[in-house]
């Protein structure tokens, strides 16, 4: 009696030792890719599915892959990941997006509380489906699988996906070459997964939308404001003649279904303004099609020039991704602005050519003193006090340098951020050029103010070695940590991300010119804002928060005196009055990286208007990343 007692209670101290994750019944399955498809280079979907059959368990799910090149000797992995709080019968689904760069590579997903490991999986590379172009069909029919067969010089992969399934953040389209949509709602889509769409239509991707016999979806809200067209109804017309002269292809003269519509926006391709067969539109830098009739019926699907069809609406990616591989070959490093910029003195010590000096002085003067003390024997004492002064002052000289600001800080932390503002869509697209340069070295993070940012490229300079492990945590916002540095290293970020634009900005083309109107929607003010057209330069001046500008815009009353210039040149003169030479330095070599070689007139082929946020935009202010040099440089092309 009391032994079973004794036993009981000695069982209930061992259980009250662990923490109540140790009890907890964890089943997890990680999924890679949209069904199984990958494309090798980009941000690829990675679904994670978590059952909790025992104790709550608040935890940490992670994913790690990895990126840069073994042949470069910057192999590096990188954990992604994010908090998960399960109670006891908790069934959650959640979606990740992964960068994956070769296939020889493998990514583990682990579920793990504190240092506890509650459940692990490893992705086979070798095992998934690879693909140059994926198309994902959001149709109620599997009507797009001859796609595969229409691009054979490119290997192509069509994904049908339910509303449910649509990624929730932009940068899991990274993939995605083309969406398809046929017989189904946007309005299906939740709130984050039409956002995650339209952004991504904003970033260069293509949307086909095709009629059918429910054309009432193509007059729903969502569809209305992305479509080139108005839909208004369906028709029965006999045969498609425009197809069979564009595409030199008999089409038959029996009875179709058409859609009703006009356009609204945008090109016709095939057919008129009043009765539009094919019909495109911009949408940022990426296109919206849309498709009168029902690809899927009869005598369409048996059209001999189908596939001609097909190859004009779909842009087929490069077979090579050549800004990957000279990427991953180390080519672009030296063009990458925060390389230019830490080529510049940031760091306010003494040139060569002092310390030359400095030196030449220090022995001539010890030369003389010993050369004074050989010729006068009998005041060696006085020579020696000489030594001893001038020691002491040359030494106190060259400390000097070395109480410079930047090398009593552990790090400086630089952020040249260019904010492409991209026409009639409400997203802007960010290029975030980070750099960490730690003269003590340690472990540094880098908060970020777009909470889809991803990662492009990283690399390491300098003289010390840089740690081979990142982590990015996703929630609530994205942060790259567990940056180490040895002293005097330099590590280097190439981000992406879309954000809500913070400015408002139309043109309306008119007799004499342009009238340009920017309206300030956001928290930061925009100097320096100026509006170049035709290789002539038009001053707006400071727009503040809150305020909107109209302007008009005459080029033919101006005269154009640095047409022939180089763009950046031109404005790196105009840009606002910046506080320090750092400032000034990464504006210049933004200027230099966004417009290049390209003569102002060639840049404004197009006109557009160029400004400047005086602080960063990529990283958020933290006091972890202070003092923080940053700078904005703000460009949106003008389309009247």
């Amino acid at each position: 009696m009391y032994r079973s007692v004794i036993l009981m209670g000695l069982l209930a101290l061992w259980l009250a030792g662990f923490p109540g994750q140790a009890l907890a019944q964890i089943t997890m399955e990680a999924r890679l890719g949209l069904q199984g498809t990958l494309r090798l280079g980009k941000w690829n979907v990675v679904t994670v599915q978590v059952h909790n059959t025992g104790a709550p368990v608040m935890g940490t799910l992670g994913i790690r892959t990895w990126l840069g090149s073994e042949a470069r000797g910057d192999l590096h992995s990188m954990t992604l990941s994010r908090a998960i709080d399960l109670p006891s019968g908790a069934r959650k689904r959640l979606t990740f997006a992964v960068p994956i760069t070769s296939i020889a590579d493998l990514v583990d997903v682990s579920l793990h509380a504190g240092a506890q490991v509650l459940a692990t999986q490893r992705l086979d590379l070798r095992e998934a489906l690879h693909a140059e172009q994926v198309i994902v069909g959001l149709t109620q029919d599997v009507s797009l699988d001859f796609l595969a067969t229409v691009f054979r010089q490119t290997a192509t992969r069509v994904v049908y996906l339910p509303p449910a399934d649509m990624p929730p953040h932009w940068s899991a389209y990274d993939s995605i070459t083309t969406v398809v949509v046929k017989g189904l709602s946007l309005q299906a889509l939740s709130e984050a997964q039409h956002t995650a769409l339209c952004a991504w239509l904003a970033n260069g991707g293509t949307l086909l939308v095709a009629a059918d016999a429910q054309y009432t979806l193509l007059m729903e809200p969502r569809m209305r404001a992305l479509l080139p067209v108005e839909v208004t109804g369906v028709q029965q017309v006999a045969g498609l003649p425009a197809l069979a002269a564009a595409y030199d292809a008999p089409f038959p003269e029996t009875p179709i279904s058409m859609a009703r519509a006009r356009l609204t926006h945008g090109e016709i391709l095939l057919g008129t303004p009043e009765a539009p067969l094919l019909a495109q539109r911009r949408f940022g830098t990426g296109r919206v099609l849309f498709l009168g009739v029902d690809y899927a019926t009869p005598p369409f699907a048996a059209w001999p020039g189908r596939a001609a069809l097909w190859r004009t609406i779909l842009s087929t990616p490069d077979a090579v991704d050549f800004g990957r591989m000279f990427a991953e070959l180390g080519m672009l490093d030296d063009s990458h602005p925060i390389v230019k910029l830490l080529g510049r003195p940031v760091l306010a010590l003494p040139s060569h050519l002092k310390l030359g000096g400095y030196v030449l002085a220090y022995c001539s003067l010890l030369a003389l003193l010993f050369w004074r003390m050989s010729r006068h024997p009998a005041r060696v004492w006085r020579y020696w006090g000489g030594v001893a002064l001038l020691i002491v002052a040359l030494s106190v000289y060259a400390v000097g340098p070395w109480l410079e600001q930047g090398l009593q800080q552990e790090a400086l932390f630089f952020d040249g951020t260019i904010l492409e503002v991209l026409p009639e869509t409400d997203y802007t697209h960010m290029s975030g050029h980070l750099g960490v340069f730690s003269v003590r070295g340690g472990q540094f993070a880098l908060p970020m103010q777009p909470p889809d940012t991803i990662l492009r490229h990283t690399f390491t300079r300098g003289v010390g070695q840089a740690g081979q492990h990142l982590e990015a945590h996703l929630a609530p916002g994205f942060t790259l940590d567990n940056i180490v540095l040895a002293p005097w290293a330099l590590r280097v970020f190439s981000t992406e991300s879309m954000v809500p634009t913070p400015l408002r900005i139309a043109a309306q083309r008119h007799a004499g010119g342009l009238t340009v109107q920017v309206s300030n929607r956001g928290t930061a003010a925009l100097h320096g804002a100026i509006v170049v057209s035709q290789g002539k330069l038009f001053t707006l001046g400071l727009i503040a928060p809150g305020e909107v500008l109209s302007d008009e815009i005459y080029p033919a009353l101006h005269h154009a005196d640095s047409a022939q210039e180089l763009a950046w040149r031109v404005l790196l003169k105009l840009r606002p009055a910046a506080t320090g030479t750092r400032v000034a330095s990464l504006q210049e070599v933004l200027l230099q990286h966004y417009f290049g070689d390209k003569r102002l007139a060639e840049a404004s082929a197009m006109p557009f208007l160029a400004g400047w946020f005086l602080g960063p935009s990529t990283v958020a202010p933290s006091p972890a990343v202070a003092p923080m040099q940053g700078v904005t440089l703000v460009v949106s092309r003008l389309t009247p």
